[in-house]
């Protein structure tokens, strides 16, 4: 089976590159759970957001349309290098989690069911 995200890892190398950016700008230690909790903590800022699109919060809901995207991209990167950096194959736990049930659709497809007597 090809892998389901071909491009990710150099996709990682750019994001680590931005991210090494941050720590030295910053003087951010990224050691430890560092990943985790920054994870979580976009994880709080695009609840906040979609809390406002949807009208449960005081925030302003016209800019919290881009707002909700701009956090889902804040996590889906955040996730991206803490998987980096815990070892974790995406591709392949994509294809061993998700895709395994590709198989399963296709058998069941109406054109590879067997009439029931």
């Amino acid at each position: 089976m090809p892998q389901p995200l071909p491009d990710l890892e150099a996709f990682i190398d750019r994001l680590t590159a931005i991210s090494d950016r941050y720590a030295r700008v910053h003087e951010v230690d990224r050691g430890g759970d560092w990943h985790l909790l920054k994870l979580q903590e976009e994880m709080g800022e695009l609840t906040q957001a979609y809390l406002a699109k949807t009208l449960r919060s005081r925030r302003d809901p016209v800019r919290a349309s881009h707002e909700v995207a701009m956090e889902m991209a804040d996590v889906l990167c955040m996730l991206l290098l803490m998987a980096r950096r815990e070892g974790v194959d995406l591709n392949a736990a994509v294809t061993e989690k998700w895709l395994k049930w590709e198989e399963v659709m296709a058998e069941e497809a109406p054109e590879n069911q067997h009439e029931k007597a």
